[in-house]
């Protein structure tokens, strides 16, 4: 079984059967009146096996005995273009939600300025500064996916590697500060863990250039982190949450997808791995 094709299927399969089943959940066991969930509903019942069971598939799977790279272009090192193009469109998204964020945190702070009690300053604060953060966090993942293409690493994509690390957990705990008096955890559950599983994943992922390497950590955080993402979707969030959800599930598929393939797949093709610019010149 290639591993670097079966799991990332099942993560985008799990995903689209999470976000039915959220939406199934919210047609038929949310109450809007209340706001609450019925208690024992079904929808709810698989909405939880089914992330459980998707959980612990990918950790069995991502299990085994070959030694896989230490080093970050070996581990995510991948000559397809259709990976660049991936981590491409992720990290134009990061940066769109960036954008996004900065007019809907300008708007909180108005409400702030308004009425400095009613309206503490934490919350557009935190997210004013997650959707800045969010603008060189898309240019390192720009810049990783020309690394992993290229497999050559400059200092620019070695200095910003951290910074989608860094932007989610602010947007992690922005997003604590938002649902923070919300009692009811479902409500908010499934966006909460998928940006919790995603910071993870791109801490790790960046981890491996400081010599931190944990490659099956990072492809269970990278997967799973994706699937929950696609499954929170399902709450219809505002358009930064949507935007930052997407692009952050997009460059971990792509990364988690390129470390199996590193890890548990066969060598590439001598001819698809594209030499550093040195060797080009050596050779003409």
């Amino acid at each position: 079984m290639r591993k670097d094709i079966a799991l990332p299927a099942l993560a985008a399969a799990g995903g689209v059967a999470g976000f039915l089943l959220r939406r199934w959940q919210l047609a038929c066991a949310y109450v809007p009146e209340t706001g609450l969930f019925v208690h024992g509903a079904p929808a709810t019942y698989a909405l939880l096996g089914l992330m459980g069971l998707l959980a612990l598939a990918i950790a069995l799977l991502v299990q085994g005995d070959r030694e896989g790279p230490e080093d970050f272009l070996p581990a995510f090192g991948c000559p397809e273009a259709g990976q660049m193009t991936v981590l491409a469109a992720a990290g134009l998204l990061m940066v769109l939600s960036g954008a996004l964020g900065l007019k809907d945190g300008l708007g909180e702070l108005q409400l702030w300025r308004a009425d400095p009690e009613l309206y503490p300053m934490s919350g557009p604060g935190s997210q004013l500064l997650a959707s800045v953060l969010c603008l060189p966090a898309g240019l390192g993942v720009l810049l990783m996916g020309r690394a992993a293409y290229r497999n050559e690493l400059d200092a620019s994509a070695c200095r910003l590697a951290s910074f989608p690390a860094l932007a989610g957990l602010v947007w992690l705990f922005a997003t604590h500060l938002k649902h923070g008096v919300e009692p009811v955890l479902m409500k908010y559950g499934p966006g909460l863990l998928a940006v919790l599983l995603l910071t993870l994943a791109h801490y790790c992922a960046a981890a491996f250039l400081y010599g931190r390497p944990r490659r099956r950590r990072t492809a269970f955080l990278a997967l799973t982190g994706a699937a929950a993402g696609v499954t929170s979707l399902a709450d219809r969030p505002d358009l930064f949450t949507a935007a930052a959800t997407l692009a952050f599930s997009l460059s971990a598929l792509a990364l988690g997808r390129a470390l199996l393939r590193n890890t548990f797949g066969p060598p590439w093709p001598e001819g698809e791995r594209m030499p550093p610019p040195e060797e080009e010149e050596q050779e003409k």
